[in-house]
Protein backbone atom coordinates (compact mmCIF):
# COMPACT_ATOMS: atom_id res chain seq x y z
CA UNK A 1 0.00 0.00 0.00
CA UNK A 2 0.88 3.66 -0.29
CA UNK A 3 3.18 5.50 2.09
CA UNK A 4 1.11 8.55 1.97
CA UNK A 5 3.60 10.29 4.35
CA UNK A 6 5.95 10.60 0.99
CA UNK A 7 2.39 12.18 -1.09
CA UNK A 8 2.90 15.39 -2.88
CA UNK A 9 -0.14 17.71 -3.78
CA UNK A 10 -0.11 16.41 -7.86
CA UNK A 11 -0.08 12.64 -6.21
CA UNK A 12 3.27 11.91 -7.01
CA UNK A 13 6.06 10.76 -4.89
CA UNK A 14 9.22 12.19 -5.06
CA UNK A 15 11.27 10.54 -2.15
CA UNK A 16 13.43 8.82 -4.87
CA UNK A 17 13.88 12.22 -7.34
CA UNK A 18 17.53 12.12 -8.68
CA UNK A 19 16.87 15.81 -8.23
CA UNK A 20 16.26 15.71 -4.50
CA UNK A 21 19.04 12.66 -4.06
CA UNK A 22 21.40 15.24 -5.38
CA UNK A 23 20.58 17.67 -3.43
CA UNK A 24 19.18 19.74 -6.59
CA UNK A 25 15.73 20.05 -5.40
CA UNK A 26 14.54 19.85 -1.26
CA UNK A 27 11.59 18.50 -2.43
CA UNK A 28 7.68 19.96 -2.98
CA UNK A 29 6.99 18.62 0.32
CA UNK A 30 9.61 20.01 2.50
CA UNK A 31 9.67 23.28 0.46
CA UNK A 32 6.16 24.39 0.88
CA UNK A 33 6.02 24.04 -3.01
CA UNK A 34 8.79 26.55 -3.96
CA UNK A 35 10.94 23.83 -5.97
CA UNK A 36 13.16 25.03 -8.90
CA UNK A 37 10.73 23.91 -11.90
CA UNK A 38 8.33 26.69 -11.02
CA UNK A 39 10.65 29.41 -10.10
CA UNK A 40 8.95 32.03 -12.58
CA UNK A 41 5.69 31.32 -10.40
CA UNK A 42 7.24 31.40 -7.54
CA UNK A 43 5.10 28.07 -6.15
CA UNK A 44 4.08 25.19 -7.60
CA UNK A 45 0.22 25.77 -8.16
CA UNK A 46 -1.39 22.45 -7.30
CA UNK A 47 0.67 23.07 -3.89
CA UNK A 48 -0.81 26.19 -3.44
CA UNK A 49 -4.47 25.09 -4.12
CA UNK A 50 -4.07 21.94 -2.09
CA UNK A 51 -2.75 24.19 0.82
CA UNK A 52 -5.63 26.49 0.62
CA UNK A 53 -8.10 24.21 0.87
CA UNK A 54 -6.51 22.36 3.77
CA UNK A 55 -5.83 18.94 2.19
CA UNK A 56 -2.33 17.28 0.95
CA UNK A 57 -3.32 16.36 -2.06
CA UNK A 58 -6.14 17.43 -4.79
CA UNK A 59 -8.10 13.62 -4.69
CA UNK A 60 -8.84 14.57 -0.55
CA UNK A 61 -10.27 18.37 -1.34
CA UNK A 62 -14.09 18.81 -1.05
CA UNK A 63 -14.27 20.05 -4.67
CA UNK A 64 -12.75 16.98 -5.91
CA UNK A 65 -12.96 16.49 -9.66
CA UNK A 66 -12.60 19.98 -9.82
CA UNK A 67 -12.42 21.90 -13.65
CA UNK A 68 -9.07 23.29 -12.83
CA UNK A 69 -8.04 20.02 -12.22
CA UNK A 70 -6.76 19.05 -16.01
CA UNK A 71 -5.02 22.04 -16.59
CA UNK A 72 -3.14 22.34 -13.09
CA UNK A 73 -1.86 18.54 -13.38
CA UNK A 74 -1.31 18.89 -17.46
CA UNK A 75 1.33 16.62 -17.43
CA UNK A 76 -0.43 13.57 -16.27
CA UNK A 77 -4.00 12.87 -18.89
CA UNK A 78 -4.59 10.36 -16.46
CA UNK A 79 -4.84 12.73 -13.66
CA UNK A 80 -8.40 11.72 -12.37
CA UNK A 81 -8.04 8.17 -12.35
CA UNK A 82 -4.71 8.82 -10.27
CA UNK A 83 -6.27 11.32 -7.36
CA UNK A 84 -9.63 9.03 -7.54
CA UNK A 85 -7.59 5.43 -6.56
CA UNK A 86 -5.40 7.50 -4.03
CA UNK A 87 -8.61 8.89 -2.44
CA UNK A 88 -9.81 5.80 -2.12
CA UNK A 89 -6.97 3.86 -0.61
CA UNK A 90 -6.53 7.06 1.79
CA UNK A 91 -9.46 6.76 3.16
CA UNK A 92 -9.16 2.96 4.44
CA UNK A 93 -6.05 3.98 6.15
CA UNK A 94 -6.90 4.67 10.20
CA UNK A 95 -3.41 5.80 12.46
CA UNK A 96 -4.12 5.31 15.87
CA UNK A 97 -1.15 6.83 17.67
CA UNK A 98 -0.41 6.25 21.55
CA UNK A 99 0.24 8.62 24.31
CA UNK A 100 3.99 7.47 24.39
CA UNK A 101 4.74 7.89 20.70
CA UNK A 102 8.00 9.72 19.91
CA UNK A 103 6.98 11.43 17.13
CA UNK A 104 8.97 9.59 14.80
CA UNK A 105 9.30 5.93 13.93
CA UNK A 106 12.53 4.23 13.10
CA UNK A 107 11.19 0.46 13.17
CA UNK A 108 7.92 -1.16 10.78
CA UNK A 109 6.48 -4.20 11.44
CA UNK A 110 3.77 -5.19 9.61
CA UNK A 111 0.64 -7.77 10.90
CA UNK A 112 -1.88 -9.75 8.07
CA UNK A 113 -5.22 -10.25 10.13
CA UNK A 114 -8.35 -12.14 8.76
CA UNK A 115 -12.07 -11.22 9.00
CA UNK A 116 -14.17 -14.63 8.54
CA UNK A 117 -17.64 -14.52 8.83
CA UNK A 118 -20.04 -17.23 9.05
CA UNK A 119 -23.86 -17.15 10.01
CA UNK A 120 -23.48 -14.03 11.73
CA UNK A 121 -20.69 -15.17 14.01
CA UNK A 122 -16.66 -14.41 13.93
CA UNK A 123 -13.87 -16.45 13.88
CA UNK A 124 -11.44 -15.72 16.94
CA UNK A 125 -8.70 -17.00 18.76
CA UNK A 126 -9.20 -17.21 22.05
CA UNK A 127 -6.35 -17.54 25.06
CA UNK A 128 -7.99 -19.82 27.44
CA UNK A 129 -5.40 -18.83 30.31
CA UNK A 130 -5.74 -15.17 29.77
CA UNK A 131 -8.90 -14.97 28.97
CA UNK A 132 -8.16 -12.59 25.64
CA UNK A 133 -9.68 -12.45 22.31
CA UNK A 134 -8.33 -11.54 19.01
CA UNK A 135 -8.22 -11.84 15.23
CA UNK A 136 -6.42 -14.56 13.89
CA UNK A 137 -3.31 -13.03 12.25
CA UNK A 138 0.38 -12.30 12.57
CA UNK A 139 3.21 -11.11 11.06
CA UNK A 140 4.66 -10.88 7.71
CA UNK A 141 7.54 -12.90 6.86
CA UNK A 142 10.44 -11.81 4.88
CA UNK A 143 9.52 -11.95 0.95
CA UNK A 144 5.98 -13.24 1.92
CA UNK A 145 3.37 -11.55 0.15
CA UNK A 146 0.43 -10.35 2.49
CA UNK A 147 -2.37 -12.45 1.48
CA UNK A 148 -0.40 -15.60 1.26
CA UNK A 149 0.73 -14.37 5.24
CA UNK A 150 -2.82 -13.91 6.02
CA UNK A 151 -3.70 -17.15 4.55
CA UNK A 152 -0.41 -18.82 6.83
CA UNK A 153 -1.26 -17.23 10.14
CA UNK A 154 -5.12 -18.08 10.22
CA UNK A 155 -4.77 -21.41 9.25
CA UNK A 156 -1.82 -22.34 12.07
CA UNK A 157 -3.94 -20.44 14.78
CA UNK A 158 -7.33 -21.44 14.17
CA UNK A 159 -6.61 -24.95 11.67
CA UNK A 160 -8.86 -23.42 8.62
CA UNK A 161 -7.60 -22.52 5.02
CA UNK A 162 -8.70 -19.67 4.01
CA UNK A 163 -9.17 -17.64 0.30
CA UNK A 164 -8.80 -13.97 1.48
CA UNK A 165 -9.89 -10.83 -0.48
CA UNK A 166 -7.48 -8.17 -0.94
CA UNK A 167 -6.40 -6.02 1.31
CA UNK A 168 -9.85 -4.34 2.61
CA UNK A 169 -8.33 -1.96 5.80
CA UNK A 170 -5.06 -0.53 6.64
CA UNK A 171 -4.73 0.24 10.54
CA UNK A 172 -1.11 2.10 11.49
CA UNK A 173 -0.18 2.43 15.13
CA UNK A 174 2.25 5.00 16.36
CA UNK A 175 3.68 3.64 19.90
CA UNK A 176 7.41 5.03 20.99
CA UNK A 177 9.47 4.60 17.46
CA UNK A 178 7.69 2.01 16.44
CA UNK A 179 5.30 2.17 13.82
CA UNK A 180 2.75 -1.10 13.64
CA UNK A 181 0.90 -1.61 10.29
CA UNK A 182 -2.51 -3.79 11.16
CA UNK A 183 -3.61 -4.96 7.53
CA UNK A 184 -7.02 -6.22 7.18
CA UNK A 185 -8.50 -9.33 5.05
CA UNK A 186 -12.22 -10.91 4.32
CA UNK A 187 -11.94 -14.62 4.54
CA UNK A 188 -13.93 -17.61 2.83
CA UNK A 189 -13.35 -20.61 4.33
CA UNK A 190 -12.24 -23.17 1.80
CA UNK A 191 -11.35 -26.39 3.98
CA UNK A 192 -9.56 -27.08 7.60
CA UNK A 193 -5.90 -28.10 8.29
CA UNK A 194 -3.79 -29.08 11.64
CA UNK A 195 -3.32 -26.39 13.86
CA UNK A 196 0.49 -25.14 14.13
CA UNK A 197 0.81 -22.97 17.41
CA UNK A 198 3.76 -21.22 18.92
CA UNK A 199 5.41 -22.20 22.18
CA UNK A 200 3.76 -18.89 23.79
CA UNK A 201 0.59 -19.12 21.92
CA UNK A 202 0.28 -23.29 23.91
CA UNK A 203 1.35 -21.71 27.05
CA UNK A 204 -2.07 -19.14 27.13
CA UNK A 205 -3.84 -22.10 25.89
CA UNK A 206 -4.93 -20.14 21.83
CA UNK A 207 -7.94 -22.38 20.69
CA UNK A 208 -10.22 -20.92 17.90
CA UNK A 209 -13.90 -19.72 18.90
CA UNK A 210 -16.72 -18.55 16.95
CA UNK A 211 -18.59 -15.67 18.61
CA UNK A 212 -21.44 -13.63 17.56
CA UNK A 213 -20.28 -10.57 16.02
CA UNK A 214 -22.41 -7.59 17.96
CA UNK A 215 -20.83 -10.21 20.94
CA UNK A 216 -17.30 -9.53 20.64
CA UNK A 217 -17.90 -5.88 18.87
CA UNK A 218 -18.99 -4.90 22.38
CA UNK A 219 -16.00 -6.79 24.27
CA UNK A 220 -13.43 -4.82 22.58
CA UNK A 221 -15.35 -1.72 22.67
CA UNK A 222 -14.47 -1.98 26.58
CA UNK A 223 -10.53 -1.11 25.27
CA UNK A 224 -10.72 2.08 27.24
CA UNK A 225 -11.24 -0.24 30.65
CA UNK A 226 -7.61 -1.87 30.29
CA UNK A 227 -5.34 1.58 30.34
CA UNK A 228 -4.64 0.80 33.99
CA UNK A 229 -3.57 -2.83 33.83
CA UNK A 230 -3.26 -4.04 30.69
CA UNK A 231 -1.72 -1.75 27.89
CA UNK A 232 -1.50 -3.73 25.36
CA UNK A 233 -4.93 -5.76 25.39
CA UNK A 234 -5.99 -1.74 25.68
CA UNK A 235 -4.46 -1.11 22.53
CA UNK A 236 -4.78 -4.81 20.78
CA UNK A 237 -8.66 -3.98 21.72
CA UNK A 238 -8.74 -0.17 20.41
CA UNK A 239 -7.56 -1.80 16.93
CA UNK A 240 -9.91 -4.64 16.12
CA UNK A 241 -13.04 -2.55 17.42
CA UNK A 242 -12.44 0.07 15.38
CA UNK A 243 -11.44 -2.62 12.18
CA UNK A 244 -14.59 -4.32 13.05
CA UNK A 245 -17.10 -1.16 13.77
CA UNK A 246 -15.53 0.03 10.35
CA UNK A 247 -15.98 -2.99 8.36
CA UNK A 248 -18.78 -5.51 9.88
CA UNK A 249 -21.61 -3.55 10.21
CA UNK A 250 -22.50 -4.54 6.76
CA UNK A 251 -20.78 -7.67 6.57
CA UNK A 252 -23.19 -8.35 9.94
CA UNK A 253 -26.49 -8.08 7.54
CA UNK A 254 -25.63 -10.05 4.61
CA UNK A 255 -24.41 -7.17 2.92
CA UNK A 256 -22.18 -8.20 -0.43
CA UNK A 257 -21.31 -8.07 -3.56
CA UNK A 258 -22.38 -10.43 -6.48
CA UNK A 259 -20.76 -9.64 -9.83
CA UNK A 260 -22.02 -11.33 -12.37
CA UNK A 261 -19.34 -10.54 -15.42
CA UNK A 262 -19.88 -11.99 -18.74
CA UNK A 263 -19.78 -11.05 -22.43
CA UNK A 264 -22.96 -9.74 -24.56
CA UNK A 265 -25.77 -11.79 -24.45
CA UNK A 266 -24.66 -14.13 -21.95
CA UNK A 267 -27.31 -14.65 -19.89
CA UNK A 268 -26.52 -12.19 -17.13
CA UNK A 269 -29.59 -10.02 -16.59
CA UNK A 270 -31.60 -13.16 -16.54
CA UNK A 271 -29.27 -14.90 -13.95
CA UNK A 272 -29.12 -11.80 -11.94
CA UNK A 273 -33.10 -12.07 -11.47
CA UNK A 274 -33.47 -15.55 -11.27
CA UNK A 275 -30.67 -15.80 -8.06
CA UNK A 276 -32.36 -12.56 -6.91
CA UNK A 277 -35.54 -14.23 -6.54
CA UNK A 278 -33.82 -17.62 -4.99
CA UNK A 279 -31.82 -15.42 -2.42
CA UNK A 280 -35.41 -13.84 -1.46
CA UNK A 281 -37.06 -17.07 -1.31
CA UNK A 282 -34.32 -19.28 0.73
CA UNK A 283 -32.49 -16.76 3.11
CA UNK A 284 -35.55 -13.63 3.21
CA UNK A 285 -32.65 -10.89 2.56
CA UNK A 286 -33.01 -8.51 0.18
CA UNK A 287 -30.54 -8.39 -3.05
CA UNK A 288 -30.74 -5.21 -5.55
CA UNK A 289 -29.62 -5.45 -9.20
CA UNK A 290 -27.45 -3.38 -10.83
CA UNK A 291 -26.93 -3.30 -14.49
CA UNK A 292 -24.00 -1.45 -16.58
CA UNK A 293 -27.33 -1.34 -19.32
CA UNK A 294 -29.07 1.17 -16.70
CA UNK A 295 -25.97 3.66 -16.88
CA UNK A 296 -25.49 3.71 -20.37
CA UNK A 297 -27.32 6.02 -23.11
CA UNK A 298 -26.05 5.60 -26.00
CA UNK A 299 -27.72 3.50 -28.61
CA UNK A 300 -27.39 -0.40 -27.88
CA UNK A 301 -27.19 -0.78 -31.83
CA UNK A 302 -23.91 1.44 -31.80
CA UNK A 303 -20.62 -0.21 -31.13
CA UNK A 304 -19.54 0.33 -27.32
CA UNK A 305 -15.95 0.78 -26.72
CA UNK A 306 -14.15 0.44 -23.51
CA UNK A 307 -13.66 4.05 -22.60
CA UNK A 308 -17.88 3.98 -23.06
CA UNK A 309 -18.20 1.69 -20.39
CA UNK A 310 -15.70 3.27 -18.24
CA UNK A 311 -17.09 6.37 -18.39
CA UNK A 312 -20.01 5.40 -16.47
CA UNK A 313 -19.30 2.46 -14.41
CA UNK A 314 -17.99 4.77 -11.78
CA UNK A 315 -21.78 5.70 -11.83
CA UNK A 316 -22.71 1.98 -11.30
CA UNK A 317 -20.72 1.54 -8.29
CA UNK A 318 -21.88 4.29 -7.02
CA UNK A 319 -25.62 3.23 -7.18
CA UNK A 320 -24.60 0.13 -5.64
CA UNK A 321 -22.76 2.19 -2.82
CA UNK A 322 -25.79 3.44 -1.99
CA UNK A 323 -28.22 0.59 -1.62
CA UNK A 324 -25.38 -1.39 0.13
CA UNK A 325 -25.31 2.01 2.71
CA UNK A 326 -29.09 1.09 2.98
CA UNK A 327 -28.86 -2.65 4.37
CA UNK A 328 -29.03 -4.51 1.00
CA UNK A 329 -27.29 -6.91 -1.18
CA UNK A 330 -26.07 -6.04 -5.09
CA UNK A 331 -26.36 -8.25 -7.53
CA UNK A 332 -24.02 -6.45 -9.97
CA UNK A 333 -24.59 -7.26 -13.68
CA UNK A 334 -21.25 -6.00 -15.69
CA UNK A 335 -19.58 -6.39 -19.14
CA UNK A 336 -15.40 -5.72 -18.23
CA UNK A 337 -13.36 -5.63 -20.60
CA UNK A 338 -10.22 -3.86 -19.21
CA UNK A 339 -8.45 -3.54 -16.08
CA UNK A 340 -8.87 -0.25 -15.14
CA UNK A 341 -12.51 -0.98 -14.95
CA UNK A 342 -12.57 -3.97 -12.48
CA UNK A 343 -10.03 -1.99 -10.22
CA UNK A 344 -12.46 1.44 -10.06
CA UNK A 345 -15.15 -1.34 -8.83
CA UNK A 346 -12.85 -2.74 -6.70
CA UNK A 347 -11.64 0.80 -5.20
CA UNK A 348 -15.23 2.18 -4.97
CA UNK A 349 -17.02 -1.35 -2.98
CA UNK A 350 -13.73 -1.86 -1.30
CA UNK A 351 -15.61 -2.25 2.18
CA UNK A 352 -18.19 -5.15 1.33
CA UNK A 353 -16.86 -8.51 -0.09
CA UNK A 354 -16.76 -8.97 -3.30
CA UNK A 355 -17.80 -12.84 -4.93
CA UNK A 356 -16.87 -13.22 -8.88
CA UNK A 357 -18.95 -14.79 -11.36
CA UNK A 358 -17.79 -15.62 -14.87
CA UNK A 359 -20.58 -16.44 -17.11
CA UNK A 360 -19.34 -18.12 -20.37
CA UNK A 361 -20.49 -19.93 -23.03
CA UNK A 362 -19.67 -21.24 -26.78
CA UNK A 363 -19.12 -18.51 -29.55
CA UNK A 364 -21.79 -19.54 -31.51
CA UNK A 365 -24.77 -19.67 -28.77
CA UNK A 366 -23.38 -15.88 -28.11
CA UNK A 367 -24.32 -15.30 -31.60
CA UNK A 368 -27.23 -16.58 -32.24
CA UNK A 369 -28.61 -14.84 -28.84
CA UNK A 370 -27.37 -11.76 -30.23
CA UNK A 371 -29.20 -11.77 -33.67
CA UNK A 372 -32.63 -13.34 -31.62
CA UNK A 373 -32.38 -9.88 -29.21
CA UNK A 374 -32.29 -7.50 -32.50
CA UNK A 375 -31.21 -5.00 -29.99
CA UNK A 376 -27.29 -4.97 -30.18
CA UNK A 377 -24.62 -4.28 -32.74
CA UNK A 378 -23.49 -7.28 -34.19
CA UNK A 379 -20.02 -8.60 -33.14
CA UNK A 380 -20.14 -7.05 -29.91
CA UNK A 381 -21.35 -10.39 -27.72
CA UNK A 382 -17.91 -12.20 -29.77
CA UNK A 383 -15.89 -8.84 -29.04
CA UNK A 384 -16.44 -8.14 -25.12
CA UNK A 385 -15.96 -12.40 -24.92
CA UNK A 386 -12.66 -11.81 -26.23
CA UNK A 387 -11.61 -8.87 -23.98
CA UNK A 388 -13.80 -10.08 -20.96
CA UNK A 389 -11.31 -9.10 -17.83
CA UNK A 390 -10.51 -10.60 -15.37
CA UNK A 391 -9.47 -13.92 -17.64
CA UNK A 392 -9.22 -16.14 -13.94
CA UNK A 393 -9.40 -15.61 -10.52
CA UNK A 394 -13.47 -16.15 -10.36
CA UNK A 395 -14.81 -17.68 -7.58
CA UNK A 396 -17.54 -19.34 -10.09
CA UNK A 397 -17.63 -20.15 -13.71
CA UNK A 398 -21.12 -20.65 -14.81
CA UNK A 399 -21.83 -22.04 -18.49
CA UNK A 400 -25.45 -20.58 -19.44
CA UNK A 401 -25.31 -22.30 -23.04
CA UNK A 402 -25.49 -25.81 -21.47
CA UNK A 403 -27.89 -25.71 -18.20
CA UNK A 404 -31.44 -23.61 -17.82
CA UNK A 405 -31.24 -20.33 -15.73
CA UNK A 406 -32.66 -21.57 -12.66
CA UNK A 407 -30.00 -25.17 -12.63
CA UNK A 408 -27.41 -21.99 -12.84
CA UNK A 409 -28.71 -19.62 -9.70
CA UNK A 410 -28.90 -22.55 -7.80
CA UNK A 411 -24.97 -23.38 -8.61
CA UNK A 412 -24.36 -20.09 -7.67
CA UNK A 413 -26.14 -19.50 -4.77
CA UNK A 414 -24.39 -22.74 -3.18
CA UNK A 415 -21.35 -21.81 -3.63
CA UNK A 416 -22.09 -18.03 -2.23
CA UNK A 417 -24.55 -19.34 0.88
CA UNK A 418 -24.11 -22.86 0.93
CA UNK A 419 -20.68 -22.87 2.94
Amino acid sequence: MTDFSTITACGECCVRCPKKLDGRCPGCREADGHVPEWTESGRCRVHACVSDHQVQFCGLCAEFPCGKLPSLISWNPDITERMTALRNEYRRIISIVGENYLGKWEKTRTACRGIIIRDQKLLLSYETVTGQWMLPGGGLEAGEEERDACIREVAEETGFLISPTECVLEIDEYYEDFKWVNRYFFGEILGETAVRLTEREKEVGMEPRWLPLDEIIRIFSEHASYADTDEMRRGMYLREYTALSRLCGGVSSGRQVILLNGPSSSGKSTLAKALQALIGEQRSERYEVVSIDDFMTMDPMETIYEEDVYAVSGDLCRRALEILEAGSGVIIDHVITSERIFSQLKEMLYAYPLRLVHLTCQLEVLRKREQARGNRCSGSAEASAEYLFPKEGYDIIIDTGTLPVSENAMTVFEKIFGE
